[in-house]
């Protein structure tokens, strides 16, 4: 489930040199997501400071006159539920077999309504951009593949490209096997907190 530390990670990625496609999808995510989460939610919470704190006051004032009632209710409330206690155990009795009777049968129904009512982001959770997000994220097999190439030396510059592909080996032989790098570190940092961990 997104959140606001989701929205200020993607906003980190966007800082970093993450590749072109998922920087679009980021973005596409962002104009939804910081709707909801982004620093819109900490202005609204300021602005909402005051009225919260009296509900608050209000709520604390209302549970000093509940249990100044239910004090002195007590004995009268205790007098009843004596009485009452056994049609209450009768009637449990009789609507149990009825009620798991109804639990049974509604429970397809509870499940189908279930799987219609997911929240909106979590549509957005399952977009393209979780695909460009896995997508972009680069293993330590392919840095060495790519950096011990024609191409990938003519990208960075041969002394680049072997230190990368060095570094590469290293982790790979340390048993990591998703590249480092800061824009696939924040890449899974935010997969992680959109509940698709794909590990280090």
């Amino acid at each position: 489930m997104a959140n606001k530390i989701t929205v200020d990670k993607v906003k980190e990625l966007l800082e970093t040199n993450a590749y072109a496609p998922l920087k679009e999808a980021a973005e596409k995510w962002l104009a939804t997501a910081d709707e909801k989460y982004g620093d819109k939610f900490d202005d609204l919470k300021e602005k909402a400071a005051p009225a919260v704190a009296d509900f608050k006051e209000s709520v604390e004032e209302l549970k000093e006159s509940v249990g100044e009632i239910k004090e002195k209710a007590a004995p009268a409330v205790a007098e009843f539920k004596e009485k009452a206690a056994p049609a209450v155990a009768e009637f449990k009795e009789k609507a149990a077999p009825v009620i798991e009777d109804l639990k049974e049968k509604a429970a397809p129904t509870v499940e189908e309504l279930k799987g219609k009512a997911q929240p909106t982001i979590d549509k957005i959770n399952d977009s393209e951009f979780i695909a460009k997000l896995k997508e972009s994220i680069s293993t330590f097999s392919e840095n060495i593949d790519f950096f011990g190439s024609k191409e990938g030396e003519d990208l960075v510059g041969k002394e680049a490209a072997e230190q990368i592909r060095k570094h590469a080996e290293e982790m790979k032989a340390q048993g990591k096997t998703f590249c480092d790098c800061p824009a696939c570190t924040k890449a899974r940092e935010i997969l992680k907190e959109l509940g698709e961990d794909i590990g280090e």
